[in-house]
């Protein structure tokens, strides 16, 4: 797979060979075009473009290996810089799938994928159906996420952990009760029923 960023900045700053390398994919009859177009300063842009950056890192090697398959994230006033750029966008953003030289194209919101979400998981399943590959999986590049389950607690100063009871009072005032001498109804009651005797 092949994951171009084309935008004003690196455009301006030598880079217009970037170009030329989607217009040559543009020309292949046999590449898997998908192109996020985007417009600076649009909410909605800024949403995605993270979850579309995201696709370089998740796709397995396997997959990322392909040299037909093509992730475009563009800028929208360069857009008219290509050569099969016959279809000016209408909204922002507008993802679509390219194949048979720019002849045959399918926007995301018109694609038969369940959710259409714009995030990850649905752009992986729209990849899925248009390239026809099943084991796009999850590469191991990604950092592992520690997720601890409910009975999992910190232990403070090297103490162990307790149930506390009586209520929403802290623990330091708990401690500060003085039950051979409790004061008030409420001070009673805890040295009575909740106290560990």
């Amino acid at each position: 797979m092949v994951y171009l960023e084309i935008n004003k900045t690196n455009y301006q700053n030598g880079k217009p060979k970037l170009i030329e390398k989607m217009n040559k994919y543009l020309s292949n009859k046999d590449a898997k075009i998908f192109m996020l177009i985007y417009m600076e300063g649009c909410g909605p842009c800024n949403e995605t473009r993270p979850e579309w950056s995201k696709l370089k890192n998740i796709l397995s090697n396997k997959f990322l290996s392909r040299q037909d398959v093509v992730m475009v994230s563009l800028d929208r006033d360069i857009f008219g810089k290509l050569n099969n750029a016959n279809k000016e966008p209408m909204s922002f953003p507008t993802i679509r799938f390219m194949t048979d030289s720019g002849k045959k194209m399918e926007t995301y919101e018109d694609s038969q994928i369940s959710n259409k979400d714009r995030k990850i998981d649905s752009f992986i399943e729209w990849i899925k159906l248009k390239t026809g590959e099943n084991n796009i999986t999850i590469s191991e590049k990604q950092p592992r996420v520690h997720k601890f389950n409910k009975t999992h607690k910190k232990k403070r100063y090297g103490r162990k952990s307790r149930k506390q009871t009586g209520g929403k009072w802290s623990a330091k005032y708990k401690r500060s009760i003085n039950c051979n001498r409790p004061k008030g109804f409420s001070q009673r009651q805890y040295c009575k029923y909740s106290r560990k005797k």
